[in-house]
């Protein structure tokens, strides 16, 4: 078994959707972290969810840093834990390895 897939359930990962710009979505497991409202540039007063998504860096399995596509990809997640789905971009990659993506959507 690979490191990441243990890493993944030991942190009970959530089954989201990929939606790649221009390809099929595909099913994938990530570690999603609610980082709640954040302000928003330029809009005084605003906010939005945001999120950190832990992914394996691989094209079948996860999101392939090479095939990322930031502003233009998007997931599927809930905005809460249990509730219905929301499509969210995004927006950056946190953190990079050979193995794993840290990703900020919102």
């Amino acid at each position: 078994m690979q490191l990441e897939k243990v890493v993944l359930e030991t942190m009970s990962a959530a089954t989201i959707t990929y939606l790649p710009a221009g390809s099929s979505s595909r099913t994938i497991e990530a570690v999603v972290e609610y980082l709640g409202p954040q302000p928003m540039a330029g809009i005084r007063g605003g906010s939005r969810p945001q999120f950190e998504l832990l992914v394996r860096n691989d094209s079948t399995y996860g999101i392939s840093a090479k095939e990322l596509d930031t502003y233009r990809d998007k997931v599927q997640v809930p905005f809460r834990y249990g509730r219905s789905v929301r499509t969210v971009r995004i927006t950056q990659i946190i953190m990079q390895d050979k193995s794993m993506l840290r990703l900020l959507a919102w």
